[in-house]
């Protein structure tokens, strides 16, 4: 009885072990997965800047020689 009783323990024990080792290995692959997607979204998001940066210096250029064209248009006017 005693020696029945030892067995279903282990099984027991075992059974937590492997189940505890399942979420483990579910918790790691969930972190490797959550890595990439941020690592995947940080990149777009520079890319995405780097490009607005671009167009930001150029508009601020085209603004620039607008200011100056209606500057001159507005001194001779005067």
């Amino acid at each position: 009885m005693v020696n029945k009783f030892e067995k279903e323990l282990e099984k027991l024990a075992k059974s937590k072990h492997e189940g505890h080792d399942e979420v483990i290995k579910k918790f790691e692959k969930w972190s490797k997965e959550l890595d990439e997607n941020i690592r995947r979204m940080n990149k777009a998001n520079e890319e995405f800047l780097k490009e607005v940066e671009g167009k930001l210096g150029y508009m601020n250029r085209w603004f620039m020689k607008k200011e100056k064209q209606l500057a001159k248009m507005l001194h001779f006017l005067q």
